[in-house]
Parts: C-alpha cells; sequence; structure tokens
C-alpha cells in the first residue's frame, strides 16, 4: 500500500456496449468486475473512492465512498473525476477505469514511483502502449485535479486533452494484456 496516493476508481459510465449494464458490476471471472479495480487499489493506495452514477449502494459494498457526478445523463471520466477530487485527502491521486481488469501492481508502482522521484516537476503520469495514450491507468497530483474545472468550462470532456494540458509525462509499454479492456459482451464472454 502506497498512503501518500487514494484512488478514483471510473465506473459511472452508461455501459452502451453492454446494452446499457452497470459495467463495474456484470460478472467477470466470478466477482462483479469492480472487484479487480479494488483490489488493484487496496494494494496501490490508501483510500478508494469509486465514481458511479448507478447503484450506489452495491459499490458501497466495494468502497466507503462512492461519488456520483452532477450531471445529467452521464456526462464522461473528466465529470466523474471532478466529482470525486474534493474527497481526495492524500497529495496524490491514482485514477484507474474499472474495464481494465489485466492492469498490475508493476504497471501502478512505475508510474507512482516515476510522479513520486523529486528530480521533474510532474503533474501526470500515463503510458503509451500500441501508439495510443492509455488514459485508464493515470497517477497524478491531487492539486493537479482542479485543472478539470477550466476544462470542463470550455467544453472539453477528454481525458487525452486535459491531460496533455498539463505538465505530463508518456512511459511507452509494451503490456498490451495490461491494458484490455472488458467492455462488451464477448470480451466478458472470452475472460469467464
Amino acid at each position: 500500500m502506497n498512503s501518500e496516493f487514494s484512488t478514483i476508481i471510473l465506473a459511472g459510465g452508461k455501459g452502451q456496449r453492454l446494452g446499457g449494464q452497470d459495467k463495474g458490476l456484470v460478472p467477470y471471472q466470478g466477482h462483479p468486475l469492480i472487484h479487480r479495480s479494488v483490489g488493484l487499489a487496496s494494494q496501490c493506495s490508501d483510500a478508494i473512492i469509486i465514481s458511479a452514477n448507478r447503484n450506489v449502494s452495491r459499490y458501497e459494498d466495494f468502497a466507503h465512498t462512492v461519488v456520483q457526478d452532477n450531471t445529467p445523463n452521464y456526462g464522461g471520466p473528466l465529470f466523474g473525476i471532478q466529482a470525486c477530487a474534493s474527497r481526495v485527502l492524500t497529495n496524490y491521486t491514482l485514477i484507474i477505469a474499472c474495464d481494465l481488469p489485466r492492469l498490475t501492481t508493476d504497471l501502478v508502482q512505475t508510474l507512482q514511483s516515476t510522479l513520486l522521484d523529486g528530480r521533474r516537476q510532474l503533474d501526470a503520469v500515463v503510458y503509451r502502449q500500441g501508439g495510443f495514450l492509455q488514459c485508464g491507468l493515470v497517477v497524478i497530483r491531487t492539486a493537479a485535479l482542479a485543472s478539470i474545472d477550466s476544462e470542463l468550462e470550455q467544453g472539453q470532456r477528454s481525458i487525452k486533452r486535459w491531460l496533455e494540458s498539463l505538465s505530463l509525462l508518456v512511459l511507452d509499454s509494451n503490456d498490451a494484456q495490461g491494458f484490455t479492456n472488458v467492455n462488451t459482451p464477448s470480451s466478458f464472454t472470452a475472460a469467464s
């Protein structure tokens, strides 16, 4: 556990690719999908905050703090992060999308140690894998979460664009498995 970090787990989406099911609660290898993210977060941080817009009482079985964002019709992950930011009491935040069950502690801890390395003044660290920023796993200085407000005020809802507006370090990863999304019926079936 890293007591300098709190974790925000993003589980507040519409579940469009799953016919509207609440993705974090869909069974994955015998447990709700959120179970994997909570297990990882508990190894890498001191507190867990779940961003969820439905089934709040069910998510409370996995974390003491469950936060809904303030937008109708699921505004997207930046709104979820913004809603959770005031609940973070540590100097650093780990952000995990609930649909990445193959993330490993090694992937997370590499980002954490890079952000904590005092040689650079960074706001955030993220991986690039397969040519794409992997925005479902981010470590960030908690103070930098405040910059989401101006992004949303300008109508900007992209996590990627928000991260690129910060002092961001991108690490390359060749771990395609770790960043495999589980967000369609066939991906859940294949994992069973």
